[in-house]
């Protein structure tokens, strides 16, 4: 598989992915979503926002937008908006990259307050899908403690097979 074909299977995972864990979400009362438990984010209230946060930072690294500012780690959080902030920045990112696909393999310079790198831009984008992974694991073990069950199925090769098979999931915006 070429470089090319990766980067756009992931952004396309990335918007599928998105809205499995945001639709899963949404059949649950708000007070369970902010409720507390033990985790590097306290509450899937918070976990989704440092996902959507942290995406939008990428995002903007990656297509080349002003940096956004927002606390690393939230106090409240207004679910319904990181909700749509996070379905639309992958959709944002996701036509970014199969628009500009010969960008996606230059060099981009960060210099931060947390580090200074200067790798291409998809690794950026490697980096961004691992880091959501990881806290959507997150969510859904800090759903089984505060009552959010049943999680959808949102594995990679899940969805590269079910796309590869032309049949569920559907991918955002084919």
């Amino acid at each position: 598989m070429s470089l090319t074909k990766t980067i756009t299977n992931s952004v396309d995972y990335n918007i599928w992915v998105t809205e499995q864990l945001v639709n899963w979400l949404q059949n649950y009362p708000e007070d369970l979503l902010q409720k507390e438990c033990a985790s590097s984010f306290n509450s899937i209230a918070k976990t989704l926002k440092h996902i959507s946060d942290t995406q939008l930072y990428w995002s903007s690294m990656i297509r080349g937008t002003a940096t956004p500012a927002f606390d690393y780690i939230a106090t409240s959080v207004d679910i319904k908006t990181e909700m749509e902030n996070l379905v639309n920045e992958a959709k944002l990112l996701a036509a970014y990259v199969k628009e500009n696909n010969e960008a996606m393999h230059k060099q981009h310079l960060i210099e931060s307050e947390w580090f200074s790198s200067n790798f291409p831009k998809y690794e950026y984008l490697q980096h961004l899908i691992i880091h959501t992974t990881y806290h959507r694991g997150q969510i859904v073990t800090i759903g089984h403690h505060v009552g959010v069950t049943k999680a959808p199925m949102m594995d990679y090769n899940f969805w590269n097979v079910m796309s590869q098979q032309n049949s569920e999931p559907q991918l955002s915006g084919n």
